[in-house]
C-alpha cells in the first residue's frame, strides 16, 4: 500500500511537470534560468584592472536556448517588457544579432525599446557611415603617398603620416560602431585606445619641424611614457581571444568598459588639451619670425586652427559618450566628423601642393634680408609677371630664362628670382614648366581626333625635346603623357 502510494505521488509530480512544459517547455526552462541567474562567477586574480562579475553558466547552450524560448513566448504572450530583456540577453550571450530579425518581433517593430535594441546590434548603414568609410579610405591612402614620397624632409613626413594613419584607423574603428560590424571585428576592441596619447606629441613636434627644423634627441622619447602606460594596462585585454573580446563587446565579458572609457576619454582629452597648448604657444610666440613661405605660413596657421577645433571637438566628444551632459548624437559624432574634415583638408593639400607639407617648411636662412625690394613693389611685380604667363605666355619660348623675364619686368634678376619665390613657392623653371604643363594638358584635351604627336605638343608649350617635356609632365601628374592620353578616353 505503501509502495502504490508513493507511485501516485510520483505520477503526480510527472503530470504536474508535463503541465508546466506545456508551453514550449518555457516554464521549465525559467527554472533554469533563474538558477542560471542566481549564481555569479568573478575572477578577482585577474590580470586586467576593472573586472565585473560573469556567469560562465549564461552562455551554455541550455541558457541561450531559454533566453530565446522565453523572448518568443513573451513576444507571442504581447509581453514587451519581457521579450525586449530576454531578446537581448540572447543576443548578448550568443553574439547572434539577426535574432531581432524573427518574425515573432514585428509587433514590437516601432516601439522605443526594440528600435534602440536595433540600433545597439543589427547592421545599420547611414550616410554618415559612408562618409567615415570613405575619409578612412582616403587617410591611409594619403598616409602611404606621404611615407614613400621621395625628396622631402624624412621627419615631416614621418610624423604628418603616422599622424593621418591613426586618424585613419579611429575614423575606421568608428565606421565599425556606426555600422555595428564592430560585432564582428573583436580583435578591433581597445585598438584605438593604444595610440590615444600619440596625436599630441605627433602634432607637436611635426609643428616645430616645420618651423625650426627641430632636430630630435633621447628626451623627446620621455613624450611616449602615457602609451607605453596604456599599452601596458591595455595588454591583457589585447591578448585575450577573439571570443572572450566579443563578450566583451557585448557587456557580459570579464572586463568592465566603463571604468576604461572614463578613464582613457579623460587622460586623452588632458593630453590633448597640454600639447593643443603647447602648439598655441609656440604659434603666437614665432609667428612673426618665420622666414618662410606664404603658403607654408598659410598652412601653418591652419594647422593651428585644426588642432585647436580637435581638441575642442573632442571634449564635446568625451561629455557625450561618458555621460557627464544629456547625451545628443550629433555631439557624439562631432569629433569624428572634424577628424574627417582634417583628413581631407591634409589630402587636398598634399595634392595641390606636394612639396609644401613634407619639405616645403623648414626655416629658411633670411635670403632676401639685403633686398631693396618692398611688399607692394613685389606684389606689383607678381602681377606683371602673370600677365606675362598668362596673356603673352612667355613660357612657349624655348630659350626663356630668368634674365629675359627680369628685363621684360624691368627689374633685376634678384627681384625676379625673390618674386617667384616668395609668391609662388617656386623656383623658376619649376614655374615655368608649371604653365607650360597646364597649356600641353588642355591641348591634349581638345584633340578629339587624336591628331597630335606627343613632340608636337611638348614644342608648342616650350620644351625643346620629348625626354624633359615626360619628365617635367610625370613630375607634375605623377603619370606619363600617354597614360594621360589614355586617361581621357575613359
Amino acid at each position: 500500500m505503501h509502495t502504490f502510494s508513493n507511485i501516485k505521488k510520483v505520477l503526480a509530480v510527472i503530470v504536474l511537470l508535463l503541465a508546466m512544459t506545456a508551453d514550449d517547455r518555457l516554464l521549465a526552462t525559467e527554472l533554469v534560468i533563474d538558477e542560471v541567474e542566481a549564481v555569479t562567477v568573478s575572477d578577482q586574480s585577474s590580470p586586467w584592472v576593472f573586472n565585473q562579475e560573469v556567469d560562465q553558466r549564461n552562455f551554455s547552450a541550455d541558457s541561450l536556448q531559454a533566453f530565446r524560448e522565453k523572448a518568443i513566448y513573451a513576444a507571442k504572450n504581447n509581453d514587451l517588457k519581457s521579450a525586449h530583456l530576454y531578446a537581448e540577453k540572447y543576443i548578448q550571450y550568443s553574439g547572434e544579432t539577426s535574432f531581432l530579425d524573427y518574425s515573432y518581433f514585428k509587433p514590437f517593430s516601432s516601439t522605443k525599446e526594440f528600435t534602440e535594441l536595433r540600433d545597439k546590434y543589427s547592421l545599420d548603414f547611414s550616410w554618415m557611415s559612408f562618409f567615415y568609410l570613405f575619409s578612412s579610405i582616403i587617410g591611409f591612402f594619403i598616409a602611404i603617398v606621404l611615407m614613400l614620397r621621395k625628396n622631402q624632409d624624412r621627419w615631416s613626413s614621418v610624423l604628418i603620416s603616422l599622424f593621418m594613419l591613426i586618424n585613419s584607423v579611429f575614423i575606421f574603428h568608428n565606421f565599425l560602431y556606426e555600422t555595428n560590424l564592430v560585432f564582428t571585428a573583436p580583435h578591433m576592441l581597445y585598438v584605438s585606445a593604444t595610440y590615444a596619447y600619440i596625436y599630441g606629441p605627433l602634432m607637436y613636434f611635426y609643428y616645430k619641424r616645420i618651423t625650426s627644423n627641430y632636430q630630435f634627441g633621447k628626451k623627446d622619447l620621455l613624450h611616449l611614457i602615457p602609451t607605453v602606460a596604456i599599452l601596458v594596462l591595455l595588454a591583457p585585454i589585447l591578448a585575450l581571444s577573439g571570443v572572450e573580446k566579443t563578450h566583451i563587446q557585448f557587456g557580459v565579458g570579464v572586463v568592465d568598459r566603463e571604468p576604461y572609457r572614463y578613464y582613457v576619454v579623460f587622460t586623452k582629452f588632458l593630453s590633448l588639451l597640454i600639447y593643443g597648448g603647447m602648439v598655441m604657444y609656440c604659434y603666437i610666440k614665432n609667428s612673426k619670425k618665420l622666414a618662410i613661405t606664404l603658403h607654408a605660413k598659410k598652412w601653418i596657421r591652419n594647422l593651428v586652427i585644426l588642432t585647436s577645433i580637435y581638441v575642442i571637438a573632442y571634449l564635446i566628444h568625451g561629455l557625450n559618450i561618458t555621460g557627464l551632459v544629456p547625451r545628443m548624437d550629433i555631439f557624439v559624432s562631432i569629433q569624428v566628423i572634424s577628424m574627417c574634415l582634417t583628413i581631407l583638408y591634409i589630402g587636398y593639400a598634399s595634392y595641390t601642393r606636394p612639396n609644401l607639407i613634407t619639405s616645403g617648411f623648414v626655416k629658411k636662412k633670411q635670403k632676401y634680408t639685403k633686398s631693396g625690394l618692398t611688399p607692394s613693389y613685389s606684389i606689383e611685380l607678381k602681377m606683371e609677371l602673370l600677365q606675362l604667363l598668362e596673356e603673352e605666355k612667355i613660357y612657349r619660348q624655348n630659350d626663356i630664362s630668368l634674365a629675359i623675364v627680369a628685363e621684360k619686368l624691368g627689374t633685376t634678376r634678384h627681384n625676379a628670382s625673390q618674386v617667384i619665390n616668395e609668391h609662388f613657392a617656386l623656383n623658376f623653371f619649376e614655374l615655368i614648366n608649371k604653365y607650360r604643363i597646364d597649356e600641353a594638358k588642355e591641348i591634349l584635351k581638345s584633340d578629339k581626333n587624336k591628331n597630335l604627336n606627343i613632340i608636337d605638343v611638348a614644342y608648342e608649350v616650350g620644351f625643346n625635346n620629348k625626354v624633359t617635356f615626360n619628365k617635367s609632365f610625370r613630375k607634375q601628374l605623377s603619370i606619363t603623357p600617354s597614360q594621360y592620353i589614355s586617361s581621357l578616353q575613359v
